[in-house]
């Protein structure tokens, strides 16, 4: 019977990680955000015995209208970028050292909040804190040798003749 090295599921599983900022300071003051757009990425990941060990980093762009002129009405629109690395666990039973971990999916659904800290006198904000939380979700392959039952006469072992 023909034998064939593959990757065989060991598991699969999902883990939050709440990642809080420092405090942000804005340059220009944020008169109304308009649009918060956030990318996560899983640097790079490790497997131990029944867990897997990630780092990432959480990119975040914050896209905001600056305080209008007084006598024009008009005004600019701003964004900040930030980065923050982050980093986490989650338990994958079966996993072993010398296994391969795999990112299904990394990301931050509709869970983010911008908690303003300090405002200007016309309530325009000066500096915030970010809360997000990250789901990642996460595969362990294992490659292991296994033989396939054929009943083509083409498959045969190696070294076996016709």
């Amino acid at each position: 019977m023909p034998l064939i090295k593959t990757e065989v599921v060991v598991g699969e599983a999902s883990t939050e990680v709440l990642l809080v900022t420092d405090t942000i300071t804005f340059a220009t003051p944020v008169y109304e955000v308009l649009q918060e757009e956030v990318k996560i990425k899983v640097t790079d990941c490790y497997v131990c015995t029944d867990k897997v060990i990630f780092n990432g980093e959480a990119r975040k762009n914050i896209v905001y209208k600056a305080p209008p002129d007084p006598y024009t009405g008009e005004g600019t629109v701003v964004y900040h970028e930030l980065t923050l690395p982050f980093a986490g666990f989650v338990n994958v039973p079966g996993a072993l050292p010398g296994d391969q971990c795999q990112v299904v999916s990394a990301s931050v659904k509709d869970s983010t909040v911008l908690i303003p800290i300090t405002k200007d006198a016309l309530g325009h904000i000066l500096t915030a804190r970010q809360k997000m939380v990250a789901e990642i979700k996460i595969k362990v392959v294992r490659t292991e040798q296994i033989t396939v039952a054929s009943r083509d006469p083409k498959f045969r072992p190696l070294g076996e003749e016709e």
